[in-house]
């Protein structure tokens, strides 16, 4: 007998999916036990038990109070965006060339085109992201920037600008134990001025944002099979973390894909995360039946945890 620990985290994932999943798992095995605790808590009754076999943890957010006793734990960590591509790129899995912002940068635009991409390596939902002209591109140290910006937890980095079309889009896929469960296109609003061309910030007398994933931007579910593949491949690189939400981008040009980021840290349940729901009531998205999300992760944990469990 194994067992399987899956530790949930309120308003992030709704706590009947895992019940499901351990309804579904229990009457189609004889061979794993599921428990389910929450990521508070400090001195879970069931610990004793759970822990008594070889056992495997999924815990997609960041543990808070609860600690696991032993066996094998996948769980979300907060990876800068750096490390991210490290990994991902050692294992085939294509990612936009970029550098870190240190002491001393210079940039060819020759080389990087007119304008690169800057960023934090730590940040979310597509803060303090900007189009800068490559040859402004400098270092400057921390104190420099005010107490609330990402560069306090992260360094700067500088990237390579793809261009997706007049609009900017990317897909958000979502796996779990390397497998899709979730897939939108995310388009910024039209209201925004268009970029007609790559390079022609200039021509569109400035106010062109690259950012696609505002409040206002149009979401519809894709079956987008390169930008799917790019997103398993991305978690065959990161096999301990069991959560995804990976933002792939499609070239304009050249129709190559790209990752753009993971979001390791596991807050991507948009199944039925308050965030999820939100955004599918205003969309009118059905995302947990679109390829059938609790089925996909009740034979991905079956798999894992006979293979894992330890």
């Amino acid at each position: 007998m194994k067992h399987l620990i899956l530790v949930h985290q309120k308003t992030k994932q709704d706590p009947e999916d895992y019940a499901e999943i351990a309804r579904r798992i229990h009457a189609r095995t004889d061979d794993i036990a599921v428990f389910i605790a929450g990521t508070k808590d400090k001195d879970w009754a069931e610990a004793d038990k759970a822990y008594s076999a070889p056992s495997l943890t999924v815990a997609p957010m960041p543990f808070k109070h609860f600690r696991p006793r032993g066996g094998t734990v996948l769980v979300g960590e907060e990876y800068p965006k750096g490390y991210q591509y490290e990994r991902m790129a050692a294992k085939g899995v294509p990612v936009p060339e970029w550098v870190r912002v240190t002491p001393g940068i210079s940039l060819d635009p020759d080389y990087w085109g007119p304008y690169v991409v800057v960023k934090p390596e730590l940040g979310r939902k597509g803060s303090e992201i900007f189009i800068t002209r490559t040859h402004r591109v400098r270092y400057k140290p921390p104190e420099d920037f005010p107490s609330e910006h990402p560069i306090h937890e992260a360094p700067l980095m500088a990237q390579r600008f793809i261009y997706t079309g007049r609009w900017p889009y990317h897909f958000r896929i979502v796996t779990f134990l390397g497998k899709c469960i979730l897939a939108w296109h995310i388009e910024q609003s039209h209201d925004f001025p268009p970029l007609e061309e790559k390079w022609k910030f200039d021509v569109a007398g400035g106010g062109i944002s690259i950012v696609s994933n505002k409040r206002s931007s149009s979401y519809v579910e894709t079956d987008d099979a390169g930008a799917i593949a790019v997103a398993e491949a991305a978690h065959r690189a990161l096999p301990e973390v069991p959560l995804l939400g990976c933002d792939v981008v499609r070239e304009a040009e050249t129709g190559v894909y790209y990752m753009l980021e993971c979001n390791p840290r596991g807050d991507a349940w948009l199944i039925s995360s308050a965030i999820g729901r939100d955004i599918q009531r205003i969309h009118g998205l059905d995302s947990p039946n679109q390829f059938g999300a609790i089925e996909i992760a009740t034979n991905a944990l079956i798999e894992a945890t006979r293979e894992r469990a330890s």
